[in-house]
């Protein structure tokens, strides 16, 4: 009696809580997948809305196979990890979605269908290719002796 008592409150699932360092991990590790995912695309040459799109299905396929993989194990498959995942996924999206830079101004964000262009270095570099600091524009030492 005893073990079949044991045995049962053993199968029970473990509390799935809203809020945890375990749904901290969750945001966060999908927050860095889709970065990391559409940063690779980026790399590959896929335009700035496809490789978006595309870093969401990878994301969206981690997370569901990271609870199928706990569900087999832990026997919980948790819905709460999944809205942490798609809200890291978002947070993430937010950011690449306010990073990416049109070619005419630098200031404003890009749209979805925007073909985004590398952001150079603002502080070191204006809108052409030359510094802004250039050989003119730096200081010259007068001082005797100073730094020849």
């Amino acid at each position: 009696m005893i073990a079949h008592v044991a045995l049962s409150l053993s199968l029970v699932a473990p509390p799935d809580h809203w809020f945890g360092s375990d749904k901290l991990k969750h945001f966060f590790m999908a927050a860095f997948t889709q970065s990391v995912t559409y940063s690779a695309l980026q790399l590959a040459g896929v335009r700035h809305d496809h490789a978006l799109a595309s870093a969401w299905v990878v994301t969206a396929g981690v997370s569901v196979g990271k609870e199928l993989h706990d569900r087999k194990v832990k026997g919980l498959f948790s819905v709460r990890d999944l809205v942490w995942d798609a809200a890291g996924a978002g947070a993430a999206t937010a950011v690449i979605y306010n990073a990416v830079r049109t070619g005419g101004d630098e200031s404003t964000p890009a749209g979805p269908m925007a073909t985004p262009v590398p952001v150079r270095a603002s502080l070191l570099y204006s809108g052409s290719r030359s510094p802004i600091l250039s050989a003119s524009a730096r200081p010259q030492w007068r001082h005797a002796g100073a730094f020849r």
